[in-house]
């Protein structure tokens, strides 16, 4: 038990040293510090959670590339240049996207961190993503999947997640169409409606509202990426920070919302990943969100002790364990997470009649 303490704890501060550029009162030589006492490992970590432009940009604004070995200078150079790569071809496919929906009158909404970046980023090519989430009402997939085949995308419909999502990739670009953003019975109520009649125009796009942005952060990532496992990913917890720097929050607006999703629970959880991470300043400003989503004492005290072992990471090779021992739990009522399992079950049942809904076929 204390060695697993001990080395969350290290690997605690191992992620809030590669997350000191997104902090909002960092000091910008601990930056030039952290890197060099950390050598090619913590280099190469950095890279690997794709936050080599971020650093790069933060190094750069305060001048103190210069005086870091060459190697490390180059290395955080090519990221930053690969992220821009990466932005202008996502960007460019999205400005082709834009007219092509509403043309065909099809409401749509960019969401996670393509959207998050042309909000909270100081440029948005400091955030890599591996594809574009897009949103769209369930009435309108059929008509968004043909646009995007008819623009010469080819479809990749997962099984497992036809009933709310499906891949469309055109070249190095990948469009992951949602028409739910979990899955079906994740949620109390239905979301897309409401989440597409207030969206936002940003930078020439159709984005999540502001309130439904933190709805989003508070939830998606504690089914799909687990937390705090692997899959998660620093970069989200850099949105986090980011977004909460830059875009106050209308947090009785937000509560609502998790209220009537039912995922209170789930808000509480991902919270206190984010706090765990965050700086201490920005942590302590997040305790009355906190408080205010808490569950029962008793499941407080049980999933608390996931996020203090990281059992979703030591896990993470046995999902039902997960899915069975963590993501139930996250839901606010034991009817709230019967819903769930009901929807699962009725994945998988209509797989073939939800590909037609899609593609006709």
């Amino acid at each position: 038990m204390g060695a697993d303490m001990s080395a969350s704890a290290s690997k605690l501060k191992h992620y809030q040293q590669a997350l000191l550029p997104a902090a909002a009162h960092a000091d910008p030589a601990s930056l030039r510090t952290q890197l060099i006492e950390g050598g090619p490992g913590f280099l190469n970590f950095i890279l690997g959670q794709d936050l080599g432009a971020w650093w790069h940009h933060s190094l750069q604004s305060n001048g103190l590339l210069a005086s870091l070995p060459p190697d490390t200078v180059d290395a955080l150079r090519q990221a930053r240049m690969a992220a821009a790569a990466g932005y202008l071809v996502q960007r460019a496919a999205l400005d082709r996207l834009d007219p092509l929906f509403e043309a065909q009158a099809i409401p749509y909404v960019v969401m996670k961190g393509v959207h998050v970046r042309e909000c909270a980023y100081p440029e948005p090519a400091l955030r890599t993503a591996s594809d574009i989430d897009i949103l769209v009402a369930p009435t309108d997939r059929r008509r968004a999947a043909r646009s995007l085949l008819d623009a010469g995308y080819t479809v990749h419909p997962e099984p497992a997640n036809i009933s709310h999502e499906a891949t469309f990739s055109l070249g190095p670009v990948d469009i992951d169409l949602h028409w739910h953003i979990l899955r079906p019975g994740r949620t109390r109520i239905d979301m897309t409606a409401e989440l597409l009649a207030r969206r936002q125009r940003t930078n020439g796009l159709w984005g999540l509202s502001d309130n439904d942005t933190l709805f989003l952060m508070l939830t998606h990532p504690a089914f799909a990426k687990y937390v705090c496992s692997p899959n998660m990913g620093l970069g989200r917890i850099a949105d986090f920070l980011l977004w909460n720097q830059r875009r106050p929050a209308d947090w009785p607006a937000v509560l609502q919302l998790l209220d009537r999703a039912g995922l209170k629970t789930a808000a509480w959880t991902m919270l206190n990943w984010y706090r765990m991470l965050a700086p201490p300043d920005e942590g302590a400003a997040l305790d009355a969100w906190i408080k205010s989503v808490r569950p029962g004492r008793l499941r407080t005290a049980y999933l608390h002790q996931w996020l203090v072992h990281d059992l979703p990471s030591r896990w993470l090779d046995r999902p039902i364990l997960i899915q069975l021992g963590f993501t139930l739990p996250l839901h606010d009522r034991p009817g709230d997470a019967m819903h769930a399992l009901s929807g699962l079950q009725r994945s998988k049942k209509n797989r073939s009649h939800d590909r037609q809904l899609l593609l006709g076929e």
